[in-house]
């Protein structure tokens, strides 16, 4: 690998890195409009394990984000790793989440997984799995979690 590629490919990383912080970015600014240009026009976003399915194309994703905004939810991101094959690539990442349903507060933690593709030279998502270990009210604890909650909205308190 030439210093050339090697610098493109930190270059890429790093924005595919951004990426992911630009999606929690738009979490926690509900801007389902933001949400939904960081992914392709095609892209989709894969919720079943919590019981939401598989959202795909620009209007689902806004429609669907903008349905989980009541939650406020406040995600952190780690552990990143990437791999890069030209203008495509795949990846993982853990993910905790801070929310809350009325005057609950949740707690969650899982792993993401991506694939990733330069458009017009930016970095979109391709698809997001949402790979949830828990999430779950923090009276509770996640050590009695037996996994997940729905990712249920509309329970206000």
């Amino acid at each position: 690998m030439t210093h050339e590629e090697m610098v493109q490919e930190l270059w890429d990383r790093e924005h595919i890195k951004e990426l992911t912080y630009q999606y929690g970015l738009a979490i926690e600014a509900q801007d389902e409009e933001k949400m939904a240009n960081l992914f392709t026009a095609d892209g989709s976003v894969d919720f079943s394990a919590m019981g939401r399915g598989v959202i795909q194309g620009t209007d689902a994703i806004q429609e669907f984000y903008r349905s989980t905004w009541p939650l406020k939810v406040k995600p952190f991101f780690t552990n990143h790793v990437i791999h890069i094959q030209g203008d495509s690539a795949t990846g993982i990442c853990s993910v905790e989440n801070r929310a809350t349903r009325g005057d609950e507060s949740l707690i969650g933690a899982g792993r993401l997984h991506d694939e990733y593709v330069k458009v017009d030279g930016l970095w979109k998502f391709k698809s997001r799995r949402v790979d949830m270990f828990y999430f779950t009210p923090i009276s509770e604890g996640w050590a009695k979690a037996d996994g997940l909650g729905k990712l249920e909205v509309g329970q206000e308190s």
